[in-house]
């Protein structure tokens, strides 16, 4: 239950929220310099509020007002604002997981979310497991739609490496090893689909080499490939 003044300055913010439509972008961001946490979670869950009075919020909210305001679809929070929460949320899997439901097309903050998701499993993991396996691991345990953004934003931080290639095929991943050898090579994810079905190995150089590899490492390359359909064949003889 609330407490006698929590409750009088909950049923204020709340006819506070009648007003918004009638007062300027000044007098809000005013009135949230100087509101307390009830005023600003009325705020962030309005339907509508311009980008100046969502940033605001975003700067001098708690942690809870800031996550029903990246909850809040309805509102256009900018960028700079977005990743400037992720930075002073250390890490917080709830600000992470609102952040990534937003599905904002910016690279930018995807590469910031990327950084934080790997830096927060490495802190949770053992120091032994390598960095190939933490991305795998991040991008095998996401949404399609999350993955997706995930991937471009490691082929923009040009981390798309022959090593995580490798990696990603040795561990059985074939669905993110698609993903990522599409991304790194620009074509298609039906075109490597193909190539790893039929196994044609100039085909699979051929994409090869779209992908930047050198020419000595196509080899690793078909060997990793060998790799991931004795692991997957493993699995199936496991599961029959």
């Amino acid at each position: 239950m609330f407490q006698n003044d929590d409750h009088a300055s909950f049923q204020a913010a709340e006819a506070l929220k009648n007003l918004v439509p009638f007062m300027k972008v000044d007098s809000l961001i005013d009135l949230i310099a100087v509101g307390n946490e009830f005023c600003h979670l009325a705020f962030a869950s309005l339907p509508s509020l311009s980008a100046p009075v969502a940033a605001a919020l975003a700067e001098r909210g708690t942690r809870d007002v800031r996550l029903v305001l990246i909850l809040n679809k309805d509102i256009s929070i900018p960028i700079a604002a977005l990743i400037e929460l992720l930075a002073q949320s250390n890490a917080d899997p709830e600000v992470m997981l609102a952040l990534e439901e937003r599905s904002e097309a910016d690279l930018s903050l995807w590469k910031a979310l990327l950084s934080t998701r790997l830096h927060w499993i490495a802190a949770r993991s053992d120091q032994a497991i390598t960095h190939e396996t933490r991305v795998i691991t991040l991008l095998w345990s996401s949404p399609i739609s999350v993955r997706r953004h995930s991937i471009n934003a490691l082929m923009a931080i040009k981390q798309i490496t022959p090593q995580l290639l490798f990696s990603t095929f040795r561990a059985g991943a074939r669905e993110i090893a698609v993903a990522l050898l599409a991304k790194a090579s620009a074509l298609p994810s039906q075109v490597i689909d193909h190539a790893l079905t039929t196994k044609d190995p100039e085909l699979i150089r051929s994409i090869a080499r779209k992908a930047g590899l050198a020419n000595i490492l196509v080899d690793d390359l078909l060997n990793a490939i060998d790799a991931m359909d004795d692991h997957l064949s493993g699995d199936q003889k496991m599961a029959a």
